[in-house]
């Protein structure tokens, strides 16, 4: 029997897979969705405020915005309340995109996922996992 632990953890790596074959046309990765997306909830957000949600580290995190800086998806602006700071905001172009993605791939990934679980089984799934969440 494959432990809990390892199981969540090959589920995941197998739907960053499908993600990511879902976005190729897009030019964009599913590393790079998940910042944009995150930057997407949290408008003007602080790279350090970013890192924690993420769970990476701060200098992956910068690498990963100078490449969506120059994609034109993500802007970066003097933070008011800290001078030396900056916050992190989509451009018109990354919101755009984020949409896109969410219409393009969120439903076929989900299908994909699903596609052998009955709906009360996807429900079960849901509800379970939710649970584990904190």
């Amino acid at each position: 029997m494959i432990p809990l632990e390892r199981l969540i953890h090959t589920v995941g790596q197998h739907t960053e897979r499908l993600l990511n074959d879902a976005l190729y046309s897009l030019d964009i990765t599913a590393a790079q969705l998940k910042v944009l997306c995150s930057i997407h909830h949290q408008a003007n957000i602080s790279p350090v405020e970013l890192k924690k949600i993420l769970s990476v580290d701060l200098g992956a995190l910068t690498r990963m915005l100078d490449r969506l800086v120059c994609k034109g998806w993500v802007t970066r602006l003097p933070n008011p309340k800290d001078k030396r700071g900056i916050l992190v905001s989509l451009t018109p172009k990354g919101a755009e995109l984020c949409q896109q993605c969410h219409c393009t791939v969120g439903l076929s990934l989900h299908n994909e996922l699903t596609k052998n679980l009955t709906d009360d089984e996807v429900e079960t799934l849901y509800k379970l996992l939710t649970k584990i969440l904190p």
